[in-house]
């Protein structure tokens, strides 16, 4: 994930899960929690999913990024539950960097 988080920002983050190389089948899918940093995401609700792109997106507020460390990283990591119940998630998170900004204010 190629990905710097600025303080104050909003947008939505495309995430594509694979297994085993593939992409998952959204059809055998129940759940997925998305944490960045504090920041947690479930999918269905507040991620959504891009049939065409194949891609979750999750949405990150200001409040979201504004509540991230200054000059530093967050980890990203995920989980997802499938329609027979078991709850598989990546086996190695990534660090995403994170840039103060000057305001903390929301906009």
């Amino acid at each position: 994930m190629s990905l710097r988080i600025k303080q104050g920002d909003a947008y939505t983050v495309p995430v594509r899960v694979l297994a085993n190389g593939s992409p998952i089948n959204i059809a055998d899918v129940e759940a997925v929690e998305f944490r960045i940093g504090d920041v947690r995401k479930l999918y269905p609700g507040q991620a959504t999913y891009d049939g065409e792109s194949g891609e979750f997106m999750v949405p990150l507020t200001q409040e979201d990024t504004l509540a991230m460390p200054e000059d530093d990283a967050v980890m990203f990591d995920l989980r997802v539950k499938f329609a027979g119940g078991a709850v598989i998630g990546t086996q190695r998170m990534t660090a995403v960097p994170t840039a103060d900004a000057l305001s903390g204010e929301v906009i």
